[in-house]
Formats: structure tokens, C-alpha cells, sequence
């Protein structure tokens, strides 16, 4: 589980990144901050010592589940 963590941490950080940067468009301000809150939350070494209780496992998949609901902010009408 570590080493998605890892995996989430970093792309959710760069792609954060990118698109406070490099890639402007409707919407690019919520996705960044979303992105750069999965990679807070994903990050292994910040949670090693369960500062607020939660074990990797739940905030891993509530990692997964903010990266593939992220689609929906582009169908809000």
C-alpha cells in the first residue's frame, strides 16, 4: 500500500503543479487544489506516525476515489 501512496503522492503533486502553471482552463483552479490535496494525503512519510488516527488504507482509497470522481467537474452544466 506504500508504494501506491508513493505513486499517487507524486503524480497528484506534478500534475497539482502543471496545471497551476502550464495549463489554464475552466475549472483548473478546483482540480489543482484537489490534486495537491490527494498528494497531502497520499504522501507516506507525513502519516507515519497516525497523527489523526487513519491507517493507510482509508486514505489511500479516498485518494482513488478523488482522482476517478474528478471527471464529474467537467459535467456541472
Amino acid at each position: 500500500m506504500a508504494i501506491l501512496g508513493w505513486i499517487i503522492s507524486v503524480v497528484a503533486f506534478l500534475a497539482g503543479l502543471a496545471l497551476r502553471q502550464d495549463l489554464p482552463f475552466l475549472y483548473d483552479d478546483r482540480i489543482s487544489n484537489g490534486l495537491l490535496f490527494a498528494a497531502f494525503l497520499a504522501f507516506p512519510p507525513l502519516w507515519a506516525e497516525k497523527p489523526l488516527g487513519i491507517t493507510a488504507t482509508p486514505r489511500i482509497m479516498a485518494c482513488v476515489a478523488m482522482l476517478l470522481a474528478l471527471p464529474m467537474l467537467y459535467f456541472q452544466g
